[in-house]
């Protein structure tokens, strides 16, 4: 009877002992889950910040036989119908998205997540950072988004990616910033905050947000070998989507300032050559003449380091930081030279589009597609480079990043072919250029210190 009674007070001690140890597990564990709840009710606030003005943009394309609208077609969908994502901006009824969710289209109408319809009354597109503000006339005030400041998000800081992918509305991802001061494919102009959350067919113009719901960019594109999510996905950063819906309000088009250099970034190989550290300013590779730059005697072989006392230590830093400079002012560039850190004043001017009227013979024509200016070939230029006896454009400007500089294309190129069309001048460069296609693959014959080669340039990274 004792060993009895002993088995029971050894068994109940044990299960005393087993309980009291299981609530002290658990009240270790309620910090942790405290902390997980303040988390997710973060994710929670945040969407239903951003929800009632995130809208779905629908189009209606021309009915051209044999036409796909990949990536924005899916199960149930018309061949000739697109699907995107946008948000309202202001309550009158401005709406921004990307532009080639409604590139070419004869129809577009916006569907409110209260399902409020409208039909886009006015368009203003920049094909530059593929961004579009779009018109619709509401009854009432609508909700609208508020923007953060995009260089204040750094890398590893969450954010929430809404839209309407696969025509599924409203759904919300979740994520980080993986990189910062991405270039994408062949959108020309734009910062681009890298992100593993998820974005997919339909995510296209809709916003990326940070925990207070406010927006830090426009989800644009991703990378995959399938067309669907595969964690490295691309949003335009707010502040320059913001500038850009400004300009296009406020003048219908972008008004983007430059300087007027062939720049790339500072390597630890390249940092060693000239006596500079790793990954610190931009390394000025030439000057083009009749520039900013050139008047403001910015020079080869320079490292800029700053721009108005912002430092820059990317080519795509440095690009938006001018764009958005002020026309009017004058500008302060910091310059590494000689083991000397100067300061030469600048003025910027508008990038040019061409340097003709229509029907004339451009001197200067930017190639948005490919993300180079070309130049008539001047005696000076072919001297210079040992081009004379040759015809065809001078390459002055590639911008950081594009598909033509992923290529290997470079400032000072000639190019005397394009898809063995000859270019003897600038509108020939332009009417062989309106013939080429970029799906196909763009044959461009150039001319170099190398000698001659052939440079083939296709689309590369695709929009969901």
């Amino acid at each position: 009877m004792r060993h009895f009674c002993r088995a029971i007070i050894c068994v109940s001690v044990f299960v005393f002992v087993s309980i009291g140890l299981t609530g002290f597990a658990q009240q270790a564990d309620e910090p942790a889950i405290v902390q997980a709840n303040l988390l997710s009710k973060a994710f929670r606030d945040s969407a239903n910040r951003v929800i009632p003005a995130t809208v779905k943009v629908q189009t209606v394309m021309p009915n051209i036989p044999g036409r796909r609208i990949f990536p924005f077609d899916g199960p149930g969908r018309m061949p000739n119908e697109g699907l995107g994502t946008g948000i309202i901006i202001d309550s009158k009824g401005t709406v921004l998205t990307n532009n080639h969710v409604i590139s070419g289209a004869e129809e577009i109408t916006i569907l409110l997540s209260d399902g409020r319809e409208y039909k886009v009354t006015d368009k203003k597109t920049d094909r530059d950072s593929d961004l579009a503000v779009l018109t619709i006339e509401p009854e009432e005030e609508l909700p609208s988004v508020a923007f953060a400041d995009s260089d204040a998000i750094d890398v590893g800081d969450w954010v929430v990616a809404v839209g309407n992918p696969f025509n599924f509305e409203s759904t919300v991802s979740v994520g980080i910033i993986s990189a910062r001061w991405r270039t994408v494919g062949d959108i020309q102009r734009g910062d681009f905050l890298q992100t593993d959350a998820a974005i997919n067919p339909g995510n296209s113009g809709g916003p990326l947000i940070n925990l207070r719901g406010e927006v830090v960019g426009i989800n644009t594109a991703i990378v995959s070998q399938t067309g669907s999510n595969s964690g490295i996905g691309f949003a335009l950063a707010s502040n320059t989507a913001k500038w850009v819906a400004a300009q296009l309000k406020e003048k219908g088009k972008v008004e983007r300032a430059y300087l007027g250099v062939k720049i790339e970034m500072v390597d630890a190989k390249l940092a060693a050559s000239v006596g500079a550290k790793p990954r610190e300013g931009v390394y000025v590779n030439s000057v083009n003449n009749n520039t900013p730059a050139k008047e403001a005697g910015l020079q080869a072989k320079d490292i800029i380091l700053a721009f108005n006392d912002r430092h820059v230590n990317s080519p795509t830093e440095l690009t938006s930081t001018v764009e958005r400079s002020d026309l009017e002012a004058e500008h302060e560039v910091t310059v590494y030279r000689d083991n000397e850190v100067i300061t030469l004043p600048i003025k910027v001017a508008v990038l040019p589009e061409t340097g003709g009227s229509s029907g004339a013979q451009p001197a200067l024509y930017r190639d948005r597609q490919l993300g180079i200016i070309v130049n008539l070939l001047s005696p000076e230029i072919a001297e210079k480079y040992n081009y004379q006896g040759l015809n065809g454009v001078a390459v002055v400007d590639v911008t950081p990043g594009s598909l033509a500089a992923n290529a290997g294309i470079k400032s000072s190129m000639l190019i005397t072919h394009v898809d063995d069309k000859p270019v003897e001048d600038t509108k020939s460069y332009i009417n062989a250029r309106n013939e080429s296609s970029l799906a196909d693959g763009i044959k461009l014959t150039v001319e170099s210190e190398d000698g001659q080669q052939e440079i083939v340039i296709k689309r590369g990274t695709s929009r969901p």
